[in-house]
């Protein structure tokens, strides 16, 4: 299933959503957004090309076209009816503090009309109240996560397995033996749904706790390194350096919260 991954700072942020009704004759309009879409299919079909390739919608599909994507149409769409709703957000390659969305998928119109009504109700409402426009967004990423994006057990616990035992000595042999699986297979069901290897997802974890701890004490960088499962300390500063741009101890130079206790409060 293809998906992309949203950064969760800042959130994505609905910014507008309503009915659209196509003409008999209508195409989906030529654009580059830069902007995330989000089409909820009710009635007929709409057709229209990302970079070329050929999208067809069908009544109860929903999609995401992503923004920075050239689309055009080279047919109609006639009487094509959805809801669209436009939405900003930012990309990440970070795979451990993301949010994973589906590009595709199907949706129950009972469920969500009331919903997508609601939401273009509060859009429109003077004065428009932004909390409640956004909490009531986030309950519908909530259920397109649910329904399409759950991990499998497998997957689930290895995630839960490596972030409870990063700082542990952890191989795909210890994995096969924890899990019953073979490396070959945990391997590519991991890939498959989180777009990683158990190694690469392991590396994420470690590294992302070190940086913690780089940020957050005094500890040497060696310790760091060691308490966060590297056995070399030349693997931790190769793989801190290619994934932050920086080495462990530029990271702290900028990056270290200034210790409380430093604090001195000037007298008049």
């Amino acid at each position: 299933m293809e998906t992309i991954f949203l950064s969760p700072a800042p959130m994505p942020y609905l910014t507008d959503c309503n009915l659209k009704r196509f003409g008999i004759n209508e195409y989906h309009c030529s654009r580059c957004c830069g902007y995330f879409v989000l089409i909820f299919m009710l009635k007929n079909t709409l057709q229209f090309t990302e970079n070329g390739i050929l999208t067809t919608l069908h009544p109860g599909e929903w999609y995401i076209q992503r923004k920075n994507i050239r689309q055009d149409a080279s047919r109609p769409s006639p009487k094509a009816e959805y809801y669209y709703i436009h939405f900003e957000a930012a990309y990440t390659e970070d795979r451990t503090n993301r949010l994973m969305l589906p590009v595709r998928g199907t949706f129950q119109p009972g469920l969500f009309q009331p919903l997508l009504q609601q939401l273009e109700r509060l859009l429109n409402r003077t004065p428009c109240s932004h909390l409640e426009l956004q909490s009531e967004f986030f309950r519908l990423l909530g259920l397109l996560y649910t329904q399409e994006q759950s991990y499998t057990p497998l997957t689930a616990g290895l995630m839960r397995y490596l972030n409870e035992n990063y700082a542990s000595h952890i191989t795909g042999e210890s994995l096969a033996e924890a899990f019953h699986y073979s490396s070959e297979y945990i391997d590519k069901k991991m890939k498959q749904e989180l777009g990683m290897t158990p190694h690469a997802y392991l590396t994420c974890i470690r590294l992302q706790n070190a940086k913690k701890l780089l940020e957050r004490t005094d500890l040497p960088i060696q310790k760091i390194a060691s308490e966060c499962g590297f056995s070399d300390n030349s693997i931790f500063y190769k793989a801190f350096k290619k994934s932050f741009s920086l080495s462990p101890s530029e990271w702290r130079k900028r990056n270290q919260f200034p210790d409380p206790r430093t604090d001195t409060v000037s007298s008049s």
